[in-house]
Order: structure tokens, then sequence, then C-alpha cells
């Protein structure tokens, strides 16, 4: 007696001991050295396959399963439970296909859930980190944060959220000494502001913050990481920040049948549609930009390149001080820099900064001196402050 014994009923009984005792000790229960490739998908659930069919076929049968009803090929397994009506997927090529293991949204789990406790978010793969507030790490990015109010420096405006990184704390949860970016933590956080990649914000109870549950967790969707720099704490050392920008998340389309491939082909759009939403943003002055492109006459400040596209030039202008919260730099000329795209990337990211003597610094080496004119005068202050926060 093997797999055909196993019937619907069995394995919605396994379903609800499984929600009863709860993942973790339903897979002890099978006696599971690692779990399954894959997961059956029932009523916004996911369930270990191997498992289910496990405690199906002792119930029905009596007795464990034996490896020898569907050797190493797990697609027997999953093929049974295909046969009796229910839905299941592969968790690996689904977490490529979706953008890698981790990230982005988790099926089953969406935004507004609530959660008892750490443990609670854990096991439900949203917050895989018991207490620390960033998982990820420098190479992949971050995965997700708990934004709780730990530290005097976050700010939290909803759809926007300054989040300070970790590090630098002594045991009375002062800040002891400087953050920096390479604590693993800010590291993948810094990774996700290149990569674009979206990063779950799970709030805690905090009763200083109206955004905050009142009590346990919430996951409040997906925000991307807009900006990173450094600034003096509340405490007076340097702390890590981070702009945290709540994304807009579109309708899901349904994948393609899996292919036989190494790699999944991910799943496009043919027809990309757009959507109404309701935003709020800086107004900009198009003539204060326009006025330092012309008086460079788009010839990048820092590396000299003009580009040249047919009878046209293009340049950039950069904001040294950033616009709105938290840096409330003016939009004003000598706040502007002319810069070509490349060279614009590296400013806004803090790779590359200028000297108090007006010389150009990429990765901290000296890689030439600003270009500057007459009829552009650039603030050092604001240059300060861009050297403050960014190097």
């Amino acid at each position: 007696m093997g797999l055909e014994e196993i019937s619907r009923e069995a394995v919605l009984a396994a379903i609800a001991e499984h929600d009863n005792v709860g993942a973790g000790r339903f897979e002890r229960m099978q006696g599971l050295a690692r779990a399954s490739r894959y997961v059956v998908m029932h009523e916004g659930g996911e369930y270990d396959a191997k498992a289910l069919v496990m405690s199906a076929h002792r119930s029905v049968v009596g007795t464990d399963l034996d490896a020898a009803d569907y050797g190493a090929a797990e697609e027997k397994l999953v093929a049974r439970l295909g046969r009796i009506g229910f839905e299941f997927r592969n968790i690996e090529t689904h977490r490529l296909a979706v953008g890698g293991e981790g990230f982005g949204e988790i099926p089953g789990v969406p935004e507004g859930t609530t959660f008892v406790n750490r443990r609670d978010a854990f096991d439900r793969g949203v917050h895989k980190q018991l207490q620390a507030g960033i998982s990820g790490t420098g190479e992949t990015g971050a995965k997700s944060i708990v934004v709780s109010g730990g530290y005097s420096d976050d700010k939290d405006f909803g759809d926007e959220i300054i989040y300070t990184g970790h590090g630098g704390r002594g045991k009375s949860g002062k800040q002891v000494e400087d953050q920096r970016f390479t604590a693993s933590g800010n590291a993948a956080l810094v990774t996700s502001s290149t990569t674009g990649e979206p990063v779950r914000v799970i709030r805690g109870a905090d009763k200083k913050s109206t955004y905050a549950p009142d009590s346990g967790l919430r996951y409040d969707g997906l925000y991307r990481v807009a900006e990173a720099w450094r600034q003096p704490g509340a405490d007076g050392f340097m702390v890590c920040q981070f702009r945290m920008m709540k994304m807009t998340v579109g309708t899901i389309v349904a994948g393609e049948p899996q292919t036989q491939a190494l790699m999944p082909i991910p799943v496009g759009n043919d027809a990309p549609v757009r959507i109404a939403t309701k935003v709020q943003r800086l107004v900009r002055s198009t003539q204060v930009v326009n006025y330092v492109k012309k008086v460079h006459d788009d010839v990048c400040q820092t590396c000299g390149v003009r580009l040249e596209i047919g009878d046209r030039a293009y340049s950039e202008g950069a904001h040294i001080r950033g616009l709105g919260r938290p840096h409330h730099g003016p939009d004003v000329y000598s706040n502007v820099l002319c810069l070509c795209p490349n060279c614009h990337v590296l400013f806004d990211y803090g790779a590359m900064v200028i000297s108090v003597d007006m010389k150009v610094l990429v990765h901290g080496d000296v890689v030439g001196e600003l270009r500057q004119h007459v009829d552009h005068k650039i603030d050092a202050e604001h240059l300060d402050y861009h050297r403050e926060h960014y190097s």
C-alpha cells in the first residue's frame, strides 16, 4: 500500500493538525530531516508537501510511508496531491522567478497580516531574525526590517520611513560609538539601495507612532531603500540612516507552465498597464537646473565628459544637499552640480564626494578637481553636508 491510498480527506486532516500544532512541531512529528522542495497551497496557507503526505499516509494505512514508494523523487508525492485536487509549487524555482530567495512578498501573507511576536513572524517567513531588526546580507541585500521605535533617530511618516541602522549601542540602549555601513544589516540596506530589491517592512508596537499596531507586529508591505547616509544621532555619535519609501504593488501575473530549464524563465507582462495612484512630490525648479547646465555647457563638473546625442548635449542637475526631509536642502543654483549620468549616480550614493579644497574623490581616491565657473557659485556648506553624510 502506497501513495495511491492517500485520500483528499486525509490530507485535509493533516492540514488541520498542522494548523493546530504549528509548522515546526508538525514537521518534527513526521520525522523530517529537511523541508520539501514543494509546498501545498490551501486557503491562503502553505504546507510542506512531504510532511502532509507522510501524515496522511500514516492516518490511512497505519504505517509510515516507505521511501520505496517515492524514491528520491518528491515529484511523485506532489503528483498524487495534484490528482486529488491540491495545488502546489516548487519553492526553489518560484523564488528564482520572483527575484531571489526570501525577497518580496511572502505567498499567503498579505499586507496587514499580524503576528503575536517575533517567533510568529519568523515561522511565517516574513522576518527571519528573532532579535536583529534587519534580515539580509551585504552580498544579497535586505529582505525585511522591523520598525519598532528602538532607535531615537527613527522617524515614521507612514509611506516614508527614516530608518536607523544597527550597531554602536551599549547595554543601556544608548549609542556609545559610531555606526558603520560595513555592519552586516547596514550593508544589506546599502546593497538594496543600489539593486532596487523591495524590502518587507514589519512594524512593531510603539506607543510613539500613530502607524504602529497596538500590540505584536504587523506586515505593512514593500518599501524601497531610496537613500542611505550617515549623520550625527541624538546621542552625538554617527548613525546610518535609510530613507524607505512605500512601493505600489500591482497585480501578480499568473506563471507560465514550468519548463525543464535549469533556471525558470521569469514571467513578464505582454501588455503593461498604468494604474492611478495618489502621491505627493516636491516641486523642483527646472529653471535652476537648466541654468547650471547651460553655464557649464553640459560638461560634467567632476569628470569633464560632455555627452552628445546627435546635435544636442545631455547632462543632469544633481542637488548637493537633498531636497525634502530629512535633508531639507534648498532648490537654488548654489546647491546644484552639473554632472554626467555616471557621476550623478556615484555622487548620490556617496561613492563620490568633493573635498574642502574642491578635489573630486571616488571611493576615497582623488580622481581630479571640481570644475567651477565664475557664474556658478557653489555653497561650500552644502558640499560639507554631503561629505559628512555620505563619505
